[in-house]
């Protein structure tokens, strides 16, 4: 906690994300050629959550860290509270040739909106597309969300690379409600892997509780 502003600065998005990126990768990587098989989300300055199929190791004696099991058991219908931080995006044929390219949903979803109203209609337009995209998550990983999910904290991220000459970009969005199980099998199996892009960035991690 006392390295917390120094590690972990407020300096902004991009600088947030990619030291977070870097110290949680230290506490999973025991060798050069580890692939990341964990997610983790940024809760707060200097506090983490992760999902992983290791413990973590912290070599450097930089974090205190409180490890339990995670196994759920879910039945059809179970009803859960959750908190998802998703790097939400849709694809689409670049027009060019068969690859297609993926596009940030919100502003995929504002560029049928006219440009004098898109200041005004933002807001909403974040919501309407976020949840669509989150309801299509559903259809295919087993579990449908209430109508009133809300869909907050759109922001932007640009990280440098110096190696490239372009900076790697991408959004995040928070996602707070309720949803129900409806294939609890495809649901863990996607719950372990993370929901949406940006995994190795803090996005993908879905906390889940029972609802009450």
């Amino acid at each position: 906690m006392a390295l917390a502003r120094v590690l972990v600065p407020d300096g902004g998005a991009a600088p947030r994300y990619a030291i977070a990126h870097h110290l949680l990768w230290s506490l999973f990587t025991d060798s050069p050629d580890r692939r990341r098989d964990f997610l983790w989300r940024e809760e707060s300055a200097g506090r983490f959550y992760t999902l992983s199929s290791r413990e973590p190791i912290d070599s450097h004696g930089l974090f205190i860290i409180e490890s339990k099991p995670f196994e759920p058991c879910l039945v059809p219908g179970a009803r859960l509270m959750f908190s998802l931080r998703a790097n939400p995006v849709v694809s689409r044929s670049s027009g060019r040739d068969t690859r297609e390219v993926r596009h940030d949903v919100i502003m995929d979803a504002l560029r049928h909106v006219p440009r004098e109203e898109r200041s005004d209609r933002r807001f909403s337009v974040a919501v309407e597309a976020g949840r669509a995209w989150l309801a299509r998550q559903g259809q295919r990983h087993g579990f449908v969300i209430d109508r009133n999910v809300a869909v907050d904290g759109y922001e932007s991220v640009c990280l440098p690379r110096p190696e490239r000459a372009r900076p790697l970009v991408f959004s995040t969005v928070d996602f707070d409600g309720v949803l129900t199980v409806t294939d609890p099998e495809a649901f863990l199996a996607q719950l372990f892997v993370g929901f949406g892009r940006a995994r190795a960035f803090g996005c993908g991690l879905m906390l889940i509780r029972r609802a009450r």
